[in-house]
């Protein structure tokens, strides 16, 4: 009489997770995540600018922006973000808060390109701040534009990398990392 033995089945190596998409341009998550949050942090550099005593909040809106990014991302992806993750998806929003801020620069560039628009600011500021009016005669030269949009991308981009950098310091500390 035979023996039945039994049939083995090959076992197949445990599958690996793929590795999380790297924060950058290529990632649709990250990509919607930073372009939100970098409209949310302008807005409200632009609201908070406008409260009187309020004005050194809107500073940290850029920042805020950043901490935002990764608290939204790790939300929707489930992946914690490493230091240098946080801190890319900060400089991401910070790339779209400066592309938005190029943005209503040339709108208002080409705005008081108009006689008549920049008649009418200059005016409306000398009533109320002089300095403003500075800044407009400033804007309108080239070397006024670029050191303005350098400034903006500096501010912009810094900001934003150093709040994404804290959010992934300090949000989800206890989450696991596979």
């Amino acid at each position: 009489m035979e023996e039945d033995t039994p049939v083995q089945t090959p076992v197949e190596p445990p599958r690996l997770a793929p590795p999380p998409p790297r924060i950058g341009f290529s990632n649709g998550l990250a990509v919607r995540v930073a372009l939100v949050t970098a409209t949310l942090g302008l807005l409200g550099s632009m609201l908070l600018g406008q409260v009187p005593g309020l004005q050194v909040l809107a500073i940290l809106c850029p920042m805020a922006s950043g901490f935002l990014a990764v608290h939204l991302y790790v939300r929707r992806s489930g992946e914690r973000l490493s230091l240098a993750g946080g801190a890319h998806l900060g400089w991401l929003s910070g790339v779209f808060g400066f592309l938005i801020t190029v943005v209503l620069f040339t709108i208002f560039a080409l705005l008081l390109a108009t006689p008549e628009f920049a008649d009418a600011v200059r005016q409306q500021a000398m009533r109320n701040k002089p300095e403003i009016a500075q800044a407009i005669r400033e804007f309108q030269t080239p070397e006024g534009i670029v050191k303005a949009l350098a400034s903006s991308f500096l501010l912009l981009t810094a900001l934003p990398t150093f709040g994404g950098t804290i959010g992934a310091k300090l949000l989800y500390r206890g989450m696991r990392r596979d």
